[in-house]
């Protein structure tokens, strides 16, 4: 199935697809008046719509036919607080990869070590987009950049019962996150910068409830971290 984006399904039945959008509708796909289409709206909404125009060339003019809500990928959350990596490639493929294994929300850390503090969250929201279209998924994750200790003191936390805190150093007892009971839980994990995490924000982290855990025995990059972080979490919801 070939998914659309608008982000807006649910104030108007007649509108227009968004110019990025309908050029690919009609030049690469060359869909016609009276095709049927879907569209997502990236908050979970999936529709069915007719092509009522085409005209001029590069407007795509859809009715609205029908809106379902998609049923999740898994009834429960899982939410991934990471710094940013110094390469902005390497983050923007994070969030790529993470969406289309499955993911509902991502906090961007600015830590103590980061080595990047700032972000394009614009450029995710388009690589969000696309993402959910190539995964024929309808759920594109909230994401926001904070500082760490805004985050870690944010309530908004204290409601996730499963919180991990990963790191290299062991000089704290850690125990494997791969064998924590995630099944039927939400889940928050927390992956440091290149630098890791300083002693002060695990200390934070640990005084507010999180439970230190080890990713296994190799040293991982900071992205690859988060996505087998992802990966952990999505197999035990199978």
């Amino acid at each position: 199935m070939q998914f659309f984006y608008h982000p807006d399904l649910v104030s108007h039945p007649v509108f227009e697809l968004l110019p990025d959008e309908a050029r690919h509708c009609l030049k690469a796909l060359r869909k016609h008046a009276g095709d049927e289409i879907s569209i997502t709206d990236g908050c979970g909404r999936l529709a069915t719509a007719q092509i009522l125009s085409t005209e001029p060339p590069t407007r795509c003019v859809v009715q609205l036919l029908k809106v379902d809500h998609q049923h999740a990928l898994r009834p429960h959350r899982f939410h991934l607080a990471i710094a940013p990596t110094k390469n902005a490639d390497r983050i923007e493929w994070l969030v790529e990869k993470s969406i289309e294994i499955g993911i509902e929300q991502i906090s961007f850390l600015r830590c103590e070590h980061s080595e990047r503090t700032n972000l394009d969250l614009t450029r995710l929201q388009r690589l969000a987009i696309a993402a959910i279209k190539q995964s024929n998924t309808c759920l594109i994750p909230e994401m926001q950049l904070i500082d760490f200790s805004n985050f870690i003191d944010s309530p908004a936390i204290q409601s996730i019962h499963h919180r991990y805190i990963a790191w290299c150093a062991d000089d704290l007892p850690r125990i494997e996150f791969a064998l924590q009971p995630l099944q039927g839980q939400d889940a928050m994990l927390l992956i440091g910068p290149e630098g890791d995490f300083s002693p002060t924000e695990v200390q934070l982290a640990l005084q507010q409830g999180f439970t230190a855990v080890s990713l296994g025995p190799r040293r991982l990059r900071t992205e690859t971290a988060g996505l087998y972080g992802v990966c952990v979490y999505a197999g035990m919801q199978v």
